[in-house]
């Protein structure tokens, strides 16, 4: 089994994660491919090249900050993953993507992410994921 576990470090991921861990824990051959998208930063063409080097390796290092928890977890639990942390505009169109991909079963993710602003029941990430997705989608409040 091949999930997508889409962690943008809210308290909703953090439930997600958990979710995820006790479905897969002591499943042998589950794969799980952690998923962090961060926002690239703005006008970064316009600096050096060195300057737009340590743009995106901060960048990524926020995001690897972001899975730190269910990194932990799953290291916890046994459970192997890959992490990817992708720079891109579209969050939820990215982490579809990611699933086709690999040819997933399920994507977990919670359902109210750390968007400023967000949809009524669920965030705008969460929403338009269920729309675009080739598979199963498990939304963890």
């Amino acid at each position: 089994m091949k999930l997508v576990l889409a962690i943008d470090g809210s308290e909703s991921s953090l439930r997600a994660t958990q979710f995820l861990v006790d479905l897969v824990k002591g499943r042998d051959g589950a794969e799980v491919h952690i998923v962090n998208v961060q926002l690239p930063v703005r006008y970064l063409d316009l600096l050096s090249k060195e300057k737009q080097q340590l743009a995106e390796r901060l960048t990524r290092e926020h995001g690897e900050r972001e899975t730190a928890y269910a990194r932990e977890a799953l290291t916890e639990a046994g459970v192997p993953f890959h992490l990817q942390v992708v720079i891109g505009e579209d969050p939820a169109t990215i982490i579809v993507q990611v699933s086709k991909k690999l040819d997933c079963d399920l994507i977990v993710m919670g359902t109210r992410g750390m968007a400023t602003i967000a949809g009524l029941v669920l965030g705008s990430v969460a929403s338009k994921v269920i729309h675009l997705a080739h598979t199963a989608v498990t939304m963890v409040k």
